[in-house]
């Protein structure tokens, strides 16, 4: 495990990077690389266990893999209030060069879980590094999204969402975001679309995508738990099926 600081200096970026190991042992470089894209906000919390179950999974059959965080979130530089949907797209631009350079790859796939999976959608689609994505129960559009978890609108200014701020600039940026049309002049691309229940604005993306001529798989894999909704006690949600299902889709092409 190497945790460590990576891209733009006055503003660098946290990452954890993990060798794939064969046959109970470490690796230098493995055949493949997986860069992972936490989502924003709470869900960055409630999907900490899984991510990291997930990357234990993923070098255990070889797999190098970087997760890290965006700009003003978690351990990277910035204040919250100073986050921009720019800089977050910037960040998964230069993970994807730390992740190739790391590994020593010239290729990639890419994870991304809600937020995490559009930033990767839309950060992906100029990177002919990027051999797959794959969608964990998506966020398809940002009007969709605050709509949720800001069901009697927003006031002016920067808004608390369970104790993360957006600012007026950030929601009004990321309320532009609809993958069913931002992606359609993007590169064909291999895409896995994997969620916990059907909805119609993921069926929308996996049409849209396969329209503008990706390879798509859709898999919808129950699972409990919502990660917009905060239980009670705070549970931390582990799907293990889901996340066996993506281990499976990034390993079936080997």
């Amino acid at each position: 495990m190497n945790p460590f600081f990576f891209g733009r200096s006055e503003r660098p970026l946290f990452g954890l990077y993990t060798q794939g190991r064969s046959d109970g042992a470490s690796v230098a470089t493995a055949a493949r690389a997986v860069l992972l894209c936490y989502p924003v906000g709470s869900e960055y919390l409630r999907a900490h266990r899984a991510f990291r179950q997930l990357n234990l999974m993923l070098n255990r059959h070889g797999l190098n893999v970087l997760r890290f965080d965006y700009s003003c979130t978690g351990d990277s530089g910035g204040a919250g209030v100073e986050a921009s949907l720019d800089e977050w797209l910037d960040d998964v631009d230069w993970a994807i060069d730390e992740l190739m350079d790391t590994a020593d790859v010239d290729e990639i796939d890419v994870v991304g879980l809600r937020w995490g999976a559009a930033l990767a959608a839309l950060g992906a689609r100029e990177r002919d590094e990027v051999r797959r994505l794959v969608l964990w129960d998506p966020v398809v559009t940002g009007r969709g999204y605050f709509d949720e978890v800001l069901p009697d609108g927003a006031p002016d200014g920067t808004v608390g969402i369970e104790g993360y701020p957006f600012s007026a600039e950030l929601r009004a940026a990321m309320s532009t975001v609809d993958l069913t049309t931002d992606l359609a002049d993007g590169r064909p691309l291999a895409t896995s679309i994997v969620v916990a229940d059907e909805r119609p604005e993921h069926l929308a993306l996996r049409d849209a995508l396969r329209a503008r001529g990706d390879e798509v798989s859709y898999d919808v894999v129950p699972s409990p738990g919502n990660w917009a909704e905060v239980d009670p006690f705070g549970d931390a949600l582990i799907p293990q099926d889901i996340i066996r299902a993506i281990v499976d889709r990034l390993r079936e092409e080997r």
